[in-house]
């Protein structure tokens, strides 16, 4: 089992809130629908590479809605 904390030492739900924020959000920033239209195909990317870079950057658009044909659209 890997512990983001040390045991026993979560006594209150602010501190279980201080070591989820701190474990799932240290130096992760939200992406923005702009930085999803500014990614390129580096020219010797492949395509299952550059896919794979835009759904890790639109997965990080956290308050951005998009279905799967809206992401694909983007792509193109």
């Amino acid at each position: 089992m890997v512990y983001f904390t040390t045991p026993n030492s979560v006594i209150t739900w602010a501190d279980l809130e201080k070591q989820f924020h701190k474990y799932f959000f240290s130096g992760v920033h939200e992406k923005k629908i702009t930085d999803l239209v500014r990614l390129r195909q580096c020219n010797d990317e492949s395509v299952e590479s550059f896919m794979q870079r835009l759904w890790d950057v639109k997965n990080k658009c956290y308050s951005l809605v998009l279905d799967d044909r809206q992401v694909a659209d983007l792509a193109f």
